[in-house]
């Protein structure tokens, strides 16, 4: 196969995804407006592409809006994954959400995708989004892990990156500024950059096969002050030592 043949790509697939990953990213249902907007498709062939996904199972429509369907959780069972590690963090970062009172969890990166494998949100009786989307440059998980990654990689990751609220870093000389604080204090913080009125702290964990951070998340309300800055830190860089005796 050729260089040139392996670079061909259908760009109704790409559309399509591009739908899929706004709505996969958005805490609530997406309406066609929004997602024209956010793709720069005209909104006909959103809703083409949308009521595509729907036909095809992978969407749910709700009222005039759409969001992901349950089918993507048979997906996911179906995707392996490194069980050793899930089982490894799975004790501590549970122990972390109880003492936190929060959500917490494991973020590892993909080919550049933040990808979520283990979240507690067992001991934490609020709403909001449990989750991080894809993007790393906007939450404390992510930016945690490009923290540890060379200039040119973040550079490589970053280049389009989406503003997702008002608070989002997006300035490549910002956030460049901002991860060598991140390395200089030994962990990250997101302040509503990913979700409005949703606060985030991390801290990365390597291993020889895995670049991740462990995290936890509030309400930005109740996570702030000086057990935003101070006490959940301090948590979470035990916890990552502790993970990363257990994972050598």
């Amino acid at each position: 196969m050729t260089a040139e043949a392996k670079t061909e790509t259908i760009e109704a697939t790409n559309r399509s995804f591009s739908v899929l990953n706004v709505l996969i990213d958005s805490p609530q249902p997406v309406g066609v407006t929004e997602i024209a907007s956010q793709t720069e498709m005209t909104k006909s062939t959103v809703y083409k592409h949308v009521n595509t996904l729907v036909e095809l199972g992978y969407v749910t429509k709700v009222d005039s809006k759409y969001e992901p369907a349950l089918r993507f959780l048979d997906c996911a069972r179906r995707v392996r994954w490194n069980d050793d590690l899930v089982q490894t963090v799975r004790g501590p970062v549970d122990e972390l959400a109880e003492m936190a009172n929060e959500v917490a969890g494991l973020l590892v990166e993909r080919n550049g995708v933040a990808v979520d494998i283990y979240c507690a949100d067992q001991y934490y009786s609020g709403t909001f989004p449990a989750y991080n989307t894809r993007h790393l440059h906007c939450s404390a998980a992510g930016k945690a892990i490009l923290a540890e990654l060379p200039d040119e990689r973040v550079e490589s990751i970053v280049k389009t990156a989406p503003s997702l609220t008002e608070h989002t870093i997006t300035n490549q000389e910002e956030l460049q500024i901002e991860l060598n604080r991140i390395r200089e204090r030994g962990f990250s913080l997101d302040r509503q950059e990913q979700f409005s009125n949703v606060n985030s702290v991390a801290v990365s964990l390597q291993t020889d096969s895995v670049i991740g951070s462990v995290y936890v998340s509030g309400q930005a309300d109740e996570l702030s002050g000086k057990r935003f800055e101070e006490n959940i830190p301090g948590l979470l860089l035990s916890v990552a030592r502790t993970l990363a005796s257990a994972l050598e």
